[in-house]
């Protein structure tokens, strides 16, 4: 057992998941079903970005996008990965609120996505170590989806 799973770490951990999911479940699902995309002339310096990003479908691949990942998180299925992707979601969110438009809201918005997220990545951290070798060889993927499941398999990253 480690230090993760073990209380009160253990419930901290999962309550950040779901928070974190409710947030981008409601984010996604609110365009997915209402269609709704936020007036943008409102939003200061980050407006055009975001009409831009709405002109070329980017957006609304980003609202999809949270979908899948919030049902990733809330379904505890491959959260690892969902973390990775969200961050580079969340790196755009923090940089555009807390440095281009800080207002009030987006700063609560910016720290929020930066603690939920950092958090949940160290959290989940041990599932990214092998990534951090300074020096490693090539490694299939599906080679190591083996090693995953057969503990007995030795491999040569």
């Amino acid at each position: 057992m480690n230090f993760a799973t073990e209380s009160p770490w253990k419930y901290l951990i999962l309550w950040m998941r779901l928070y974190f999911t409710i947030h981008y479940l409601a984010s996604g699902l609110n365009f997915v079903i209402f269609d709704f995309v936020p007036d943008f002339s409102k939003a200061g310096k980050v407006g055009p970005y975001l009409a831009a990003m709405a002109d070329v479908g980017f957006y609304q691949v980003i609202k999809y996008l949270e979908v899948v990942l919030g049902m990733m998180l809330l379904f505890n299925v491959g959260v690892p990965l969902a973390l990775i992707v969200m961050a580079g979601i969340s790196v755009t969110i923090v940089y555009l609120n807390l440095f281009i438009s800080p207002h009030p809201r987006q700063l609560f918005t910016g720290i929020q996505e930066l603690l939920l997220n950092g958090g949940l990545l160290l959290a989940y951290g041990g599932h990214y170590a092998s990534l951090c070798r300074i020096k490693s060889k090539p490694y299939w993927f599906w080679d190591g989806l083996a090693r995953r499941q057969d503990p007995n398999l030795r491999s040569e990253a």
